[in-house]
């Protein structure tokens, strides 16, 4: 039954902005600097992906006070090197341009990731990374200790190609330290092996011993599209639309990348 009180209702709007203030900075932040569905393959051994990372933000969450504050242009870069068939290293470099068109330095990570091997023959294919390192969310707050545990879980199944990333965020340090799960998941068809074209989801549930009520959770949800002519370059562009009050409106993103095998 839908408590219709006029108190209730303003507290729950009070609770709310609250959640926002506390995990929203240090959780969605992180994502918005990457927003990626991860494949199972590792790089490959004595390989090189150097990839950017372009994501703006045209409009916030609701509950913004000022929604100009939204407006972010994240750049990060990251390399991954092949150490074996089935192993890599990726490190990132996190910046962004903030509303004011300041461009700001918000810290580095690192990223093993291990995948399992195609001769055992899974009917999947799978992987798991590891990232933490420093970051903050802007030039004015503390560096924090934080990262994720990635798995991830992927299929092709004629043209389609189905993956899903059930990540666990952490925070080691600072005021706000917690675990989260914020799982993704992509569907992609494939056109002739030239394009790709499909959808991307990210969410929020909340931290891992108590998860929020749906309508404060946090879900982005578009289109994407692939371009898919060479092996050597990779490129994904998307544009994200929130489906909850706490979610971040509207963001563009694009994946630029090129690899490099060792002569």
């Amino acid at each position: 039954m839908e408590i219709s009180n006029p108190h209730y209702l303003l507290m729950k709007q009070f609770l709310g902005f609250v959640i926002i203030m506390l995990f929203s900075n240090h959780v969605i932040g992180q994502a918005d600097n990457e927003i990626q569905v991860y494949a199972s393959p590792t790089i490959g051994k004595q390989k090189t992906i150097i990839e950017l990372h372009t994501n703006y933000t045209f409009k916030g969450s609701e509950f913004l006070i000022n929604p100009h504050d939204a407006h972010w242009t994240n750049l990060t870069v990251e390399v991954t090197h092949g150490l074996s068939d089935n192993i890599e290293v990726g490190v990132y470099l996190f910046t962004a341009i903030s509303p004011d068109g300041t461009y700001q330095y918000l810290g580095n990570q690192i990223r093993p990731r291990v995948t399992v091997p195609s001769k055992w023959d899974w009917p999947v294919g799978a992987s798991l990374s590891l990232e933490v390192g420093l970051f903050r969310p802007d030039i004015h707050s503390d560096y924090i200790w934080q990262g994720e545990l990635r798995p991830i879980i992927d299929k092709s199944i004629g043209n389609m190609y189905l993956a899903f990333n059930p990540n666990i965020e952490f925070t080691l340090t600072g005021k706000n330290q917690q675990v989260a799960l914020t799982p993704q998941f992509k569907a992609m068809y494939a056109i002739k092996n030239k394009i790709g074209i499909g959808f991307e989801e990210y969410s929020f549930l909340g931290i891992l011993d108590e998860l929020f009520v749906k309508n404060q959770q946090e879900y982005l949800l578009g289109p994407m599209f692939d371009l898919l002519v060479s092996p050597d370059w990779e490129l994904n562009t998307g544009f994200l639309f929130g489906l909850t009050d706490f979610s971040n409106q509207s963001i563009v993103k694009v994946l630029v990348g090129h690899r490099f095998s060792k002569k």
